[in-house]
């Protein structure tokens, strides 16, 4: 299949924002036939073609160029690369097989640019990614020293060398940008503070876009940044969680032997696992989850499962942390100082609440009150038609929004509070 008659699948609107990403000019007014001709001819040039090939990673670059000589089975662990090619409009998946292919005019355009100075940009370009990769799941906003700290791990570089590279790559691939501390009203930010930077601050730009900015940093308040090895960046980049840390290999292995999944299901359930545990989901919720998808476990099971949850959980990398484990965290701190353990959501705070005088014996503080916000309500205790009254309501960050948007109540009304 070619790229033009792939586009034709896309509505006008949708090829006009794609148009817009690729910075093409006047176009607005053209008929849909004549934009896809602009978008190939512009997608398909050397230079643009240059500039977004090189930030494959390693392993999309592999199943790239396997995928420009055939239709390619993808394992489930090329799934995330497989998905990131298919976003960046080089590929589709084939019907009804789901191997990857490469659109036919984009691998002979490739060809006529795959010489040496593209791979040794490419090498460089895309293991870049794979640290922005990680600062955008677990930063989202970090001074630009910190990525420096994840690449120089792999290329020698200096940091203005990087960051003129940074400089070079598309934005809609990026996704983030470099600002100066003045520039975001951090002038005069101490020096001491893990956020301070003196070449500047890397922002996700969806930050902005969903006014999270000042909540983040609330959240992060001054933890030092977690400096992961090439090993975690590439698994976490691979895979989407860390496959070779013990709690998740005890998990995965549970998934195989105890409830007879397949590799590829126990896989996919560990990287459930660590998704549910990163957005602070309670291990309960996860088991309700498992129940509903009609997942059987007999009950003696049960303890032995909830058991590892917790365990996955409290190895699970999350941004609020800045990369780090809630185990780590709780190692980095000296007994005394023990941080207070603040549950998320009101279910959290119910599987807490038993668990209080255990947790206060061992030392570690419990505020199940810390989190939350009170809000006035309104309800019925005799019925619709009755006199209504007005109570106070504890609402969590985690607990869905009372306006009924759908949404957690952090990213949604409570973002301003």
């Amino acid at each position: 299949m070619f790229l033009r008659e792939y586009l034709t699948k896309y509505t006008k609107e949708e090829l006009l924002d794609q148009a817009r990403s690729f910075e093409i000019k006047k176009c607005s007014g053209l008929r849909k036939a004549d934009l896809i001709d602009r978008i190939v001819d512009t997608f398909c040039a050397e230079e643009m073609l240059r500039s977004r090939l090189a930030c494959l990673t390693k392993e999309q670059m592999d199943l790239f160029r396997k995928a420009c000589i055939s239709p390619t089975a993808v394992s489930v662990n090329e799934v995330v690369d497989a998905m990131q090619l298919y976003r960046y409009w080089i590929g589709y998946f084939e019907d009804p097989t789901d191997r990857f292919c490469v659109f036919e005019d984009v691998a002979v355009a490739f060809s006529k640019i795959d010489d040496k100075a593209f791979q040794l940009k490419q090498c460089r370009k895309g293991w870049l990614v794979k640290c922005i990769h990680f600062f955008i799941q677990y930063y989202e906003i970090a001074p630009i020293e910190v990525i420096y700290e994840m690449y120089r791990q792999k290329v020698k570089d200096s940091i203005d060398e990087m960051i003129e590279i940074l400089w070079e790559m598309p934005v809609d691939i990026v996704e983030s940008c470099l600002f100066t501390m003045d520039k975001l009203g951090m002038e005069g930010w101490p020096k001491e503070n893990p956020l301070y930077s003196e070449k500047g601050i890397f922002v996700h730009l969806q930050l902005f876009e969903n006014e999270e900015f000042d909540y983040l940093l609330r959240q992060q308040m001054d933890k030092d940044f977690y400096i992961p090895s090439v090993q975690q960046i590439d698994e976490i980049c691979r895979i989407g969680y860390e496959a070779s840390s013990s709690a998740y290999k005890k998990l995965e292995s549970f998934f195989i032997k105890k409830l007879k999944f397949s590799y590829e299901q126990a896989v996919t359930g560990c990287l459930q696992v660590w998704a549910n545990s990163y957005e602070g989901e309670s291990p309960s919720k996860i088991i309700n989850k498992m129940t509903e998808a009609n997942i059987e476990f007999e009950e003696k099971m049960i303890n032995e499962l909830l058991e590892l949850l917790v365990a996955a959980h409290n190895n699970t990398r999350m941004k609020e942390n800045r990369g780090y484990k809630p185990s780590e965290m709780a190692r980095k701190m000296p007994i005394d100082k023990m941080p207070t353990i603040v549950p998320a959501s009101s279910k959290a705070a119910t599987i807490l609440k038993d668990a209080v005088p255990q947790l206060q014996a061992m030392g570690v503080p419990v505020d199940l009150n810390g989190n939350t916000d009170v809000i006035q309500t309104t309800m019925f205790p005799k019925g619709m038609n009755e006199e209504p009254i007005r109570v106070e309501k504890k609402i969590y960050p985690n607990d869905p929004c009372p306006c009924g948007s759908g949404k957690k109540y952090k990213k949604c009304c409570g973002k301003n509070n």
